[in-house]
């Protein structure tokens, strides 16, 4: 009986390098979660302890630039790099625009008397927030492990 590990059953040498962005992301999630909630603790080394926790949180969340800009330059192929590359780029511009997002929000709940304290209120918010962005990464790298190419094989042979 012929054994194949779970790797090998969903990922190729195309999207092997994808793996590390959906662990990496997976991760952060509960490191950033201590990241924001240890600082309100009791504890006399919480900051410190948030610190380690926020150190971790960008050794394993940041990981991921590298190996997707890798496949997305070889899943397009050489002659459209160029153009994705720049959608790449602006989809992160865009991105970006999630903590004006949650400065709003956090806004709207300090100045409509929100009844818990505004550190509070900002640590939830941010916790929620970027654990819900990182999990909605892992999500889509693993899509884009699922999907087979066919899409873009069939858009080049077109053009």
């Amino acid at each position: 009986q012929k054994h194949t590990s779970i790797i090998h059953k969903y990922f190729d040498e195309q999207s092997i390098p994808l793996l590390l962005p959906i662990v990496g992301s997976t991760l952060a999630i509960p490191a950033w979660y201590l990241t924001t909630h240890t600082a309100g603790t009791t504890t006399t080394n919480a900051f410190e302890i948030a610190m380690f926790w926020l150190a971790v949180e960008y050794l394993v969340a940041e990981c991921w630039f590298g190996p997707t800009i890798a496949v997305l330059q070889s899943a397009v192929g050489p002659s459209k790099t160029g153009t994705a590359q720049g959608l790449f780029v602006l989809t992160g511009a865009v991105g970006n625009l999630a903590p004006t997002l949650l400065g709003w929000i956090y806004g709207n709940q300090i100045d409509g008397g929100s009844a818990s304290s505004s550190s509070e209120v900002l640590a939830n918010l941010l916790g929620w927030g970027v654990c819900m962005g990182y999990l909605l990464s892992a999500i889509f790298f693993a899509v884009s492990v699922l999907s087979d190419g066919e899409t873009l094989e069939a858009s080049s042979k077109r053009n």
